[in-house]
This record gives structure tokens, C-alpha cells and sequence, in this order.
């Protein structure tokens, strides 16, 4: 398949580059789009779907979301002020076919699944930057908030032909937002029930050539168990643009997280229904830098290099019936590059270039003392892993029968100092084809190279796994029906071949420790449908929804394997109502509810048994209104409140992390 897939893709570029198919009147490139604000998040309110939504992730160039084959949600600054929503966890969980799983409270370690992809086949990416952790593939987003983002784009599958490894089941990239206008200042306060509280002040402008943005929050609370099940996050985050010239801009991003956590139920797998002492201390630090450069009318370089730690300490001490003492110390570095240029040809085709590279580097320490007199003893665990990883792609897209066909095409080629080389290719197509109608189909070729735990973690690494290799399709249709009500619908299907799961063997102090070691064992299948309608009724007020349904199988020499934590079915759906001028001019007046439902689906109990899990639904609401009066300085202030699990739901979204009761916060926000 990967082969044949060539020969026409080879005709497409060949065909999009042909000077004889440009027009006279196409010769001068169309301006370079710049990266904008979804138009969510417009000032006034009205009855209409929102207009166009410019998006990058999808393609790494900047085109609009309608003209996109690649199955993309965009989670807008809008929906953040909304909804109140403050963690990246509530933001990405709303978004179609994306289960966000957190074991327990806030604080405690949150994953995405994408269209029932495993956690470590989902990119997560900050600014562009691929975060995911190389001891583990996976990266935890209970630390991350949502005060100095624009938007959170989320690409649901076909991100390996340019995102590389980690990107089979999909991409999320959080993007911070750009700094314009006066100076701009915001203090936001917070507080509930189980001593949770809030603190955010943000910053943005723009100072001749200097645009800039930023925020500092602090957020505690001691959740909802009798002991040790407090966690608090200091978050910050910067973005500075200088705009040297028309046409060059140097970016700047830094983010800072320092991040505590009690760890209830470090041994809930021992039947202790609360731990008084583990403990999780994080820091995580990143930096980038990059260039844009416009050459003339036609080339746009792009240029940049970011550094990333993630530095994570576990601490558990002995407790009545766990008499175990475990010390870990797991940081982890990613440093990197990456060149995009992208040539627009004129107003039809655009072709795009890039390189990356990565040097990943991981230390992993792991101490665990054993006090119990049946079998006293200490295991020292330590390695370390290092690798480099480098790619180059391409992308050609076309544009034809005036946009009733938007034509992309393009492949990845990774090379791994530990497994050599991957061809990914991938083909997208969007047509708007009038009376309301969009149809979409992609296909998609992907790959996951092992984890360092996978590979080297010393009794249960094996270095001899291979890389697994996805293909991927999907195609859907969207219907507006005049300028107030949408609906989109898709039919997604995956494999995986060599799946990277823990093989069981017998044990063996020496050479099977744990009982199983890494493996490659047999092919996953999933396909599904999702179903996603919007309407506006009436002026202010916006109703979204979303239904997924998934099937998933395994196809094993191994007896027991079948999927866990996938939902076959899964829904959502928002309310929101925005209101002007309603008692007084310049008041406003906003209002959300947000309803999930996850159904049932296998997980793992306590005791190692795979077992039916009970479906569960949670609402939340949020309530803030800003009455529009200057004081002197305070252009602006704001009541809030927000209520999540609404109903006091008791669920649990693993087995043994049981997910927090009723929480309201209430606060004022004040703007300067």
C-alpha cells in the first residue's frame, strides 16, 4: 500500500507544478493568511454560524477550517470565557471522539485518547512544540491551563505524514495567544467549597514593533478525601512578537509549571482505600524561539528551536498493610528544530517543505524498598536513553473548479537512530460543492516509535520491539441549512499493525520481574462515526453537540487482549448564551451548561481483572455577568460562577480513582 500510494501522488505534484495549468490572471501569489482568532470569539453575538475559522494545525499552513480534509475542532477563546473553563482537561474533553481520562481529582495525571487511540498515540503539542514525555509517549495536561491560550486545535487522526511519531490516532496543539492593541491588564479571584481557590493575572498589548501577552495563575484546593488528596499548580506563560520589519517577525514563548500533588490512591492497587503520604512534585519548563520571514510575493520561511523538561518525583512511604517504601525521579528532555517554507505558486497551489529534528534524552530512577519480612530486600532501577530523531516532508495543495475541490497531498520521511527510516504518506480532499453541502475524505499512513520505558526500562523493556505502523481513513459530509444550523457527520477507520503491549511471560527475578516485557502482539481496528450538529436559533444563544460511536477490536495470539477505557458510545453537548445591554448599555450577561455522557467500556480493576465499567454522565454550569461600569482605572469587572458535576454524580473514569463530587467557585474578575 505504501508503495503504490506514490505513483499518484507523484502525478498530483506534478500536475499541481505544471506552469501550462496557471492562469494569466493567477500569476501573483495570493498574501500570506495570517494565523487568526477562531471568530467564536467576535465581540458581538448574533443568530448566525460563525464565519470562517482560519486554522494551522491541520496542514501547517494557515487556510480555512471549511477547506479542510483533515477532521479538525477548534476550542476557541470564547468557549473559555463562556464556559469558564480554566484547565486544558475541560477544554480538549468537549471536542468529538476525545476522551480526556484523569485518576481522581484535580491535579492527578489527565491523558487524551483520540478516536480510541491509546494515549501514547496522541501528539500533544504547545505552540507547535511535541511535548509528549520519551520515557513514556504519553503527557499529562492536568497542568495546564487555559489563561493565555487563543485556541486549542485538535486534529482527529492523519497526523503522521507531518507530525510524525505519536501523531496516529490525532494532534492537539495549544496555542497562546497574540498580543494587540493598548495595554491591557486582568486580575481574576476565585473561590469554593473544599478550600479551592484561584488566582490569575494576564497581560497583553502591543508597543510599537513589540507585541506581547502573558499570564501568572496559582491554583490549590484539597479536593474531596479525608487526607493527602490536596494539589495546587503555579502556571506561567509569556509570548512576545516583534515585528522587525513587513515582513519578519520574531516569536518568543516561554511557559513555566511548578505543580503539586497528593497522591490518595498511589496504593489503591493494595487495597488501601486512601494513602496519607504519596506525594508528586512537577516542573516543567519550555522555551522556543523562531523567525517568519516573507520573501517577496511567493516564499515564506519559517524557522524555530524550542527546549522542553519535564521533571516528575513520585514519594511513597510505608503505611499499614503496604509496607513498600518507592522513590522516583523521571526528568526528561526534548530539544529541537524545525524549517517550514512554504511557496504559494498563485492563487491555486501552494507547496510546503519542512524539516525537523529532535534529540530526546531521558533519565529514569527508581527506588523501591521493600519492608515486608516475607520478601525484605531494595530495587534500584536507573537508566538512561538517548536517540535523535530526524524528518523531512512535503505537501502540495491544490485548488480547483473554482475551491469546489481543495486537493492536498504529500509524505514523511523519519529517520530514527534506533529503528532507521518511515515513509508516511497522506491525501486530504474538501469539497464545497454548493446547496449547503461539504464533503470531506482523508487517508493517512502513521507510525509510533517504541517509548525508551518500551525499549530499555530494565526488566520489562525489550530492545528489539518494532515500530507500529498505521493506515487510516476517514470521510464525512457537512449540511448547513441556512445561516443557522449545521450538522457534520464522519465515518472514521484505523489499524494498527504491531501493537506495543505488555506480553506476559513466566516469572523470573532475573529476567521477568513484572511478569510481562514489551511486546509487538497482533493489530488493533477501530472504526466509527461521529455525529456533530450546531445551531443558532436566535440571536446570543448557541447549542453544539456531538455523538460518537466506536468499535474497536484486537486481533492477538494473546486470549485476553481487548481494548480498555474506549467508550463505544459517547456524547456531549453545550449551551451557551451570550446577552448585551440587557439592564443597562455596555452590560453583558453569559450562560453555559455542558452535558457528557461516556457509556460503558472494559477497564482494569484493582485486583487486575478486566471488567465491565458503568457509564456515567456529568453536567456542569457556569454564570458570570459584567454590569459594564468604569471606576476610574477598571474599565471592566466580572461576577462568576461555576458549578462542575451539577449533580453530584458518583463515578469513576478509571477503576479506583474515583472522580470529584459537586465543586462551585465563585470570584470577581476585574480589567484595567
Amino acid at each position: 500500500m505504501r508503495r503504490f500510494l506514490f505513483f499518484p501522488l507523484a502525478v498530483f505534484f506534478l500536475l499541481t507544478l505544471d506552469p501550462s495549468r496557471l492562469r494569466a490572471e493567477d500569476s501573483s501569489a495570493s498574501p500570506s493568511v495570517p494565523v487568526a482568532s477562531s471568530p467564536a470569539a467576535t465581540a458581538t453575538p448574533s443568530s448566525k454560524l460563525p464565519p470562517m475559522t482560519i486554522v494551522i494545525t491541520p496542514t501547517r499552513m494557515a487556510e480555512p477550517l471549511s477547506q479542510t480534509g483533515v477532521t479538525t475542532s477548534v476550542v476557541t477563546q470564547s468557549d473559555f470565557q463562556t464556559q469558564q473553563i480554566q484547565s486544558a482537561v475541560d477544554a480538549i474533553s468537549e471536542v468529538p471522539g476525545v476522551q480526556v481520562i484523569q485518576n481522581g481529582p484535580p491535579g492527578t495525571v489527565a491523558t487524551v485518547q483520540i478516536r480510541g487511540a491509546t494515549s501514547s498515540q496522541s501528539l500533544i503539542m504547545i505552540d507547535g512544540v511535541p511535548v509528549n514525555d520519551s520515557a513514556t509517549d504519553l503527557f499529562d495536561i492536568s497542568r495546564l491551563t487555559t489563561n493565555s491560550l487563543d485556541r486549542v486545535e485538535v486534529v482527529r487522526g492523519a497526523g503522521g505524514s507531518l507530525y510524525g511519531s505519536q501523531a496516529i490516532g490525532g494532534v492537539v496543539n495549544l496555542i497562546s495567544h497574540e498580543g494587540s492593541g493598548a495595554p491591557k491588564f486582568s486580575l481574576l479571584s476565585e473561590g469554593g467549597n473544599r478550600a479551592t481557590q484561584n488566582q490569575v493575572a494576564t497581560v497583553e498589548g502591543a508597543e510599537g514593533k513589540l507585541a506581547y501577552s502573558g499570564a501568572l495563575s496559582y491554583f490549590s484546593t484539597t479536593a474531596y478525601r479525608t487526607r493527602n488528596d490536596s494539589s495546587d499548580n503555579l502556571n506561567g506563560s509569556l509570548r512576545l512578537d516583534y515585528h522587525l520589519d513587513e515582513n519578519t517577525t520574531i516569536h518568543g514563548f516561554a511557559r513555566y509549571i511548578r505543580a503539586n500533588v497528593s497522591l490518595a490512591s498511589w496504593a489503591v492497587y493494595s487495597g488501601i482505600p486512601v494513602d496519607p503520604n504519596a506525594h508528586q512534585r512537577n516542573e516543567f519548563f519550555l522555551f522556543k524561539g523562531g523567525i517568519d520571514h516573507q520573501f517577496g510575493e511567493h516564499l515564506l520561511l519559517r524557522t524555530s528551536t524550542f527546549w522542553v523538561r519535564d521533571d516528575v518525583r513520585d514519594n511513597a512511604l510505608p503505611l499499614t498493610g503496604y509496607p513498600y517504601e518507592q522513590t522516583d525521579h523521571n526528568p526528561d528532555e526534548t530539544r529541537g528544530t524545525n524549517i517550514d517554507t512554504i511557496y504559494t505558486w498563485n492563487k491555486m497551489f501552494r507547496t510546503l517543505v519542512g524539516f525537523e529534528f529532535l534529540d530526546r534524552w531521558t533519565h529514569s530512577q527508581d527506588d523501591f524498598v521493600s519492608h515486608d519480612p516475607s520478601f525484605p530486600g531494595r530495587t534500584l532501577t536507573i537508566y538512561n536513553a538517548r536517540r535523535q530523531e530526524y524528518a523531512g516532508y512535503v505537501e502540495q495543495e491544490g485548488h480547483f473548479f473554482d475551491d469546489h475541490l481543495i486537493a492536498t497531498g504529500g509524505f514523511r520521511v523519519d529517520g530514527n537512530s534506533n529503528f532507521g527510516e518511515e515513509v508516511s504518506p497522506a491525501w486530504s480532499v474538501a469539497m464545497p460543492v454548493g446547496h449547503g453541502f461539504t464533503f470531506r475524505g482523508n487517508y493517512a499512513e502513521g507510525f509510533r516509535a517504541p517509548s525508551f520505558n518500551d525499549l530499555y526500562f530494565p526488566g520489562f523493556g525489550n530492545p528489539n520491539l518494532a515500530p507500529e505502523l498505521s493506515s487510516e481513513y476517514d470521510g464525512g459530509v457537512t449540511k448547513t441549512f441556512g445561516e443557522n444550523f449545521a450538522v457534520t457527520t464522519t465515518y472514521f477507520s484505523r489499524r494498527v499493525h504491531s501493537q506495543i503491549i505488555a506480553v506476559p511471560c513466566k516469572y523470573n527475578p532475573s529476567t521477568c520481574p513484572f511478569d510481562s516485557l514489551a511486546g509487538n502482539a497482533g493489530r488493533v481496528d477501530t472504526q466509527g462515526i461521529e455525529f456533530v450538529p450546531e445551531a443558532h436559533p436566535i440571536r446570543g444563544l448557541t447549542l453544539k453537540g456531538s455523538f460518537t460511536f466506536i468499535d474497536q477490536s484486537h486481533s492477538s495470539p494473546l486470549p485476553n487482549e481487548r481494548p480498555l477505557r474506549v467508550p463505544k458510545y459517547s456524547a456531549s453537548s453545550v449551551i451557551e448564551y451570550v446577552h448585551r445591554n440587557l439592564f443597562r448599555d455596555d452590560d453583558e450577561i453569559r450562560f453555559a451548561t455542558n452535558y457528557t455522557f461516556i457509556g460503558d467500556r472494559d477497564d482494569i480493576t484493582t485486583t487486575g481483572v478486566i471488567a465491565n465499567h458503568a457509564a456515567y454522565n456529568v453536567v456542569d454550569g457556569a454564570l458570570s455577568y459584567s454590569p459594564g461600569i468604569r471606576w476610574s482605572f477598571i474599565r471592566n469587572e466580572t461576577v462568576l460562577v461555576r458549578v462542575q458535576n451539577v449533580m453530584d454524580r458518583h463515578y469513576s473514569e478509571t477503576f479506583g480513582f474515583p472522580a470529584p463530587p459537586v465543586n462551585f467557585v465563585s470570584g470577581v474578575k476585574l480589567d484595567f
